[in-house]
């Protein structure tokens, strides 16, 4: 049964994968302070520089250059990495033939700095709109698939983001009322608990235990494992239905990054499978079994 569930969850995520694409899933709220943008200028960032900044873990949606933390009067602390933010610049170039001038697109970067990786005088920080509690109903399938899952890491709800963290083995997220529903919070404790399968002391997956860069092959992968195992475990709790689209979406993003290799998909769900059978506390023998 639990193979088939696999399978069924599988096949309707690869039907679903053109649906959409969602780069980066926040199924909680954390207020209404807008897109990514320039604290100095207010300007919001446009094109890939959205997606890159909106994937960072902050809260707030404020970046600034180096130089623009001194000019407000603080600084950025030390240790603290820089995002990249890519713009064109247009040279021009004269034809010595035609004496007209050629205008040529050069790609640049410069680096950005979250507001909440500086020091800043506290009249040039926004407060962050408050963001309302939902109801939460904790689902009792879910709960009992939590606690079945064999030596767990640390969860907890402490952060404005979901992710979890190999140096500490815990997971941390958003406290479960800031999601939109139940079912998207338990769909991101999945994910989140899934990654927590590849730690050296569960099934040792390279994705998890090596460092990989963002956006990176390995880092890919390892992120279309998590979201097919957390499609897996909510199909198995009967929360697919509520989730399953998100989920193709996110895939979908991850599928783009990777020139639409949608093979890949079969690669991660046998990683998947596994993951999800360890959540579930199952043998290999169990899981044969379970899909007789």
């Amino acid at each position: 049964m639990a193979l088939d569930c696999y399978q069924r969850i599988t096949d309707r995520i690869i039907e679903q994968l053109d649906n959409g694409t969602i780069p980066w899933r926040k199924p909680w709220t954390c207020g209404e302070a807008g897109a990514p943008q320039n604290l100095f200028s207010r300007r919001e960032y446009r094109g890939i520089n959205t997606f890159l900044l909106a994937c960072q873990p902050y809260e707030l949606p404020y970046w600034l250059t180096y130089r623009q933390a001194k000019e407000l009067g603080g600084h950025v602390r030390k240790g603290e990495k820089s995002t990249p933010v890519v713009f064109w610049k247009w040279l021009e170039k004269p034809d010595s033939e035609t004496g007209e001038t050629e205008r040529i697109p050069l790609l640049r970067y410069y680096s950005v700095f979250n507001i909440a990786q500086c020091d800043l005088p506290t009249d040039k920080v926004p407060e962050l709109p408050g963001a309302a509690d939902n109801d939460f109903e904790p689902i009792a399938a879910c709960e009992e698939l939590v606690e079945s899952m064999p030596s767990p890491p640390a969860i907890q709800h402490d952060a404005p983001a979901a992710y979890y963290q190999p140096a500490t083995d815990s997971v941390h997220l958003p406290k479960p009322q800031r999601f939109e529903t139940p079912e998207a919070y338990y769909a991101t404790l999945f994910h989140e608990l899934t990654h927590a399968t590849g730690h050296e002391s569960r099934l040792n997956r390279s994705g998890v235990t090596d460092v990989a860069a963002f956006a990176s092959q390995s880092y890919s992968k390892e992120e279309l494992i998590a979201e097919m195992g957390a499609a897996y475990l909510c199909g198995h709790v009967g929360i697919e239905d509520c989730t399953l689209d998100n989920s193709a979406a996110y895939i979908a993003g991850w599928l783009r990054r990777l020139r639409d290799d949608k093979k890949l998909v079969v690669h991660a769900a046998a990683s998947a499978q596994k993951a999800a059978d360890f959540v579930l506390n199952r043998t290999s023998e169990e899981a044969v079994l379970a899909s007789a």
